[in-house]
């Protein structure tokens, strides 16, 4: 059982539909209980074509919160399994409490915390507390909801990137003194600072070793303002030339975009643990990315990557210090890879997912 209060996009999309896949092929049943969905059809469909039960409100009702909620009321008692091993809860909320009341005897509640624990006070802390047991995306979240919750059996698993492991890349590109290729990966939010990013390009690329260099731009703007201002922002300044903004990208599109890069940045003032920084990592792309959230864990023996403190001008001396060891051939791709595969591959996140949705009591211990 996995619920959800609404199926969010970004790397909460990518690890669920990784994770559905892994639990079918495994031969799990799966059921997927939401109150809402920011999925297209497809995604869905592809899913459902495997045997992952959705259990959600008809498409006009999900257009209320209020008439969604009383959808999942009436018709989830109705729905819940009668056997299960876990109830998986990502996003939580008061849906994930009425699963909770209402999953069979014997089913292990989960709640997933990605980038911080919330008030203990507000509905996700709510739930947060009642649910059996916790998992973090990364160290630093453990330890936080460790302080708020000493009592609760709390492990470490990071999202899904892959159905399977991925191979080693080619060597890397020489660069030398040529064009390098520079991509942000990530939602079109303030948080990340994708706009600073573009507004500073011009100055950026004037940093000895940076240039000549280009942006490109990807990611899901859940309001649509920041693109269409970054669009204009790019034609007014006629920076067309070195950046360009895409917009939305989806997973298959991933691969073919990273094999087209030469660096990846995020510059975000708060994350969990980044996706697109390990998906970037496993092609043996390097990144330049401030310490927020869990992003400090990939730089632990890391040598082909660069973390820096989330003031900017710091940020920019990591994108120089970068750029002159990509242009010097100092990084190398295939122990990039080695280092994420190891830590955040296939092999071994997979198992762990599997282990704790299958066999909850025994991996975290539980009387």
């Amino acid at each position: 059982m996995i619920g959800a209060t609404v199926l969010g996009l970004g790397g909460i999309r990518t690890h669920l539909q990784l994770l559905c896949q892994v639990l079918r092929r495994a031969g799990v049943a799966v059921q997927v209980f939401a109150t809402g969905s920011h999925w297209d059809a497809e995604s869905v469909a592809s899913l459902q074509s495997l045997g992952v039960q959705f259990i959600m409100p008809p498409p006009l009702v999900r257009r209320s919160r209020k008439l969604s909620a009383l959808h999942a009321a009436l018709s989830w008692p109705l729905r819940t399994p009668r056997r299960a091993n876990s109830l998986y809860c990502i996003s939580p909320g008061a849906s994930q409490l009425l699963l909770h009341r209402l999953r069979p005897r014997g089913t292990t509640s989960i709640n997933h915390e990605i980038v911080e624990p919330p008030g203990p006070q507000s509905p996700a802390g709510r739930c947060a507390a009642m649910l059996d047991v916790s998992v973090a995306n990364s160290r630093k979240v453990a330890q936080l909801m460790q302080d708020l919750w000493p009592a609760k059996p709390i492990r470490v698993i990071p999202f899904l990137t892959s159905d399977r492991p991925t191979p080693p890349p080619q060597r890397g590109r020489d660069v030398g003194a040529g064009l390098l290729r520079v991509v942000y990966l990530g939602r079109l939010v303030s948080q990340k600072r994708p706009d600073e990013l573009v507004r500073r390009w011009r100055e950026i690329c004037q940093r000895p070793g940076i240039g000549p260099a280009r942006l490109d731009v990807y990611g899901y703007d859940p309001s649509g303002e920041m693109l269409a201002q970054l669009r204009e922002f790019v034609t007014s300044s006629r920076l067309g030339d070195s950046v360009t903004i895409h917009g939305e990208y989806s997973l298959p599109e991933l691969d073919g975009i990273l094999d087209q890069s030469d660096l990846v940045v995020l510059p975000s003032l708060w994350e969990g643990l980044p996706l697109v920084l390990v998906e970037a990592m496993l092609k043996g792309v390097p990144f330049v990315a401030c310490a927020a959230g869990g992003t400090e864990e990939l730089g632990d023996a890391n040598p082909d990557v660069v973390i820096t403190e989330s003031d900017w001008s710091q940020f920019e001396a990591g994108l120089e210090q970068m750029a002159r060891r990509i242009r010097l051939g100092l990084v190398d791709p295939i122990r990039l890879h080695s280092w994420a595969e190891a830590r955040y591959g296939f092999d071994s996140v997979a198992t762990k997912w599997l282990r704790c949705l299958r066999e909850p009591q025994a991996y975290f211990d539980l009387p």
